[in-house]
């Protein structure tokens, strides 16, 4: 009985580290965080441009004037990223930019025909000093 306990203890033992082996196995990473060695903060924002050259609401916007909205847009993000690079002391990137408009909706009075542009941002903190 005494081997057969003794044998038993020596299994799981041998299993207890097997398994403590595979959760310290240099193939697998630690998950992302923004305290990790190489930190990444997101930052998500919304920008708005009016349309112009419509006279009434339900008009449906020119080509061209959709298209000097949505350079205004890009514009924002442009300079966004700028601003945030400067503010965090870090390098960004434009990671995603959606953009849409907000052109058919009667029931909202007073509606002014506008387009949005929604910008996620990835910044790369720069590493302190003493890394």
């Amino acid at each position: 009985m005494k081997r057969v306990l003794a044998v038993l203890l020596a299994m799981s033992a041998s299993m207890d580290g097997a398994f403590a082996q595979m959760r310290t196995s240099p193939n697998m990473e630690p998950p992302p965080s923004a305290f990790g060695p190489d930190p990444i903060i997101q930052i998500t924002t919304t920008f708005r441009a009016r349309i112009e050259g419509v006279a009434d609401t339900r008009d449906v916007p020119t080509i061209a004037a959709q298209d000097m909205a949505r350079r205004s847009l890009y514009n924002m993000a442009a300079n966004e990223c700028t601003v945030l690079a400067e503010f965090w002391k870090a390098d960004c990137r434009l990671s995603s930019f959606y953009v849409y408009a907000d052109i058919d909706r009667p029931e909202a009075q007073p509606h002014v025909n506008s387009m949005f542009g929604q910008a996620v941002y990835e910044l790369r903190l720069a590493p302190s000093p003493g890394r």
